[in-house]
């Protein structure tokens, strides 16, 4: 059984470049006031770099790191400089997500909003609003077709403008799109 999250909304995109860090960036701004907190999940493993604090790993299949540092270019520090409370990173292979998840969840809260920059968690959870970003003049990822029948909301982007605007979506206990 699939655990429901109405506090969390999840964003996942057709592309690089589509504006899903442009978007939460956005939506951390116009929620800053409520203490949001925002993870950044990719399948891909990278070094870790200078603000990246260790929290757990498994050898070759999940780390979780949280965000010290508001100054770089990295998409968990934009989340702290647009006004996320606490910011998270997770590399996990697919099949580790879950177990990546669970190591999350001490650090989150039920009463908080949360924004999770993420291509894969909806196969493992019920996310309160899932938006998919898409573009369809970009190369998209195999992915796309799937998401765009799932997804609660598929946002029209050119990577910088977007047919539902941050602004339109509000968080009292849950996620809502407001006219």
């Amino acid at each position: 059984m699939v655990q429901e999250w109405n506090n969390i909304i999840l964003i996942a995109g057709s592309a690089r470049n589509v504006g899903k860090t442009t978007f939460v960036c956005r939506l951390l701004q116009k929620t800053k006031e409520q203490k949001p907190i925002a993870v950044k999940i990719s399948s891909h493993f990278h070094p870790q770099t200078k603000g990246l604090k260790l929290i757990t790993e498994e050898y070759n299949c999940f780390q979780l790191f949280e965000e010290t540092d508001k100054t770089t270019e990295k998409d968990s520090s934009l989340y702290l400089k647009n006004g996320a409370a606490r910011s998270f990173y997770i590399q996990a292979k697919d099949e580790f997500l879950p177990d990546a998840f669970m190591a999350l969840l001490p650090f989150l809260s039920a009463s908080s909003p949360i924004i999770i920059e993420s291509a894969s968690l909806h196969k493992y959870i019920a996310a309160g609003l899932f938006l998919f970003i898409y573009n369809e003049d970009a190369e998209n990822k195999p992915h796309t077709k799937a998401h765009l029948k799932i997804a609660d909301f598929v946002v029209q982007s050119d990577g910088k403008s977007f047919s539902l605007q941050p602004e339109q979506l509000n968080f009292y206990t849950e996620w809502k799109i407001i006219n």
